[in-house]
């Protein structure tokens, strides 16, 4: 059973869910240079006290994860390789890989960078980054003149 079609320029087409698994569309114009960037997804959240950012990072422990505040910019990176020899009688099968990625938040000024925790749990950072205190920001309402 094939899992892709090759063709003659050795390109293979993916099958929509690993398109998605990826986080890009890619086709048969890819060029032979061109890398696959795989983003983890997130969500930021914005409550009273902090802001609370969930990164989605499945198969990832949290040694495989650096987290930076540098300038008021929060940088998340991670890199991991992985390598599996199987030795057999008649054949020898080597299987490996490598991921990396990096995403950048900028911290709005009310931010407190001191304050920042973070964990890691099934597959899921959780980053909590506190707010100074007495900056509550409120609305503000300006008049069209």
């Amino acid at each position: 059973m094939k899992l892709f079609k090759w063709k003659t320029d050795f390109k293979p087409r993916f099958p929509n869910i690993v398109e998605k698994l990826f986080g890009k569309k890619i086709s048969h114009s890819v060029h032979h240079d061109e890398s696959v960037a795989v983003v983890p997804s997130v969500n930021v959240e914005d409550d009273e006290k902090a802001f609370e950012i969930s990164v989605a990072l499945p198969g990832m422990g949290k040694d495989d994860v650096q987290l930076e505040i540098e300038n008021g910019i929060l940088t998340i990176r991670s890199e991991k390789q992985y390598s599996n020899e199987e030795r057999k009688k008649n054949y020898v099968r080597h299987e490996f890989g490598y991921a990396a990625f990096q995403r950048m938040f900028e911290l709005p000024e009310h931010a407190d960078p001191d304050k920042v925790e973070a964990r890691m749990k099934n597959g899921v950072l959780h980053i909590k980054v506190a707010k100074k205190e007495g900056a509550l920001l409120e609305p503000k309402t300006i008049e069209v003149g």
